[in-house]
């Protein structure tokens, strides 16, 4: 009989091991590639964005087909991609 430690060690493994295939499966598209090749206008925000802001709902996000988890919008010039669950900034610039 597995001690308790034991059985959720086990679990977290066998779920970290299915997690990078969940991701591709649901990530059909390169999504910095998308924004770079599809700009839209810059966004305009009080504060120049950066890495775990929160984007306001005035920024009208755009999201890649293919993708469910990411969308984009500029500021400046550059792409600024975010997180779709929490609306935080991820990754700015291409």
């Amino acid at each position: 009989m597995m001690h308790r430690t034991a059985r959720f060690a086990a679990a977290l493994l066998a779920a970290l091991s299915l997690a990078p295939a969940a991701f591709a499966a649901d990530e059909k598209v390169n999504v910095l590639q998308y924004a770079l090749a599809h700009p839209t206008d810059n966004a305009s925000l009080k504060n120049s964005p950066n890495l775990g802001d929160s984007v306001p709902p005035a920024v009208k996000l755009q999201q890649p087909p293919g993708s469910s988890s990411f969308a984009y919008f500029y500021y400046a010039g550059q792409p600024i991609i975010v997180d779709l669950k929490t609306r935080s900034i991820v990754r700015i610039g291409g």
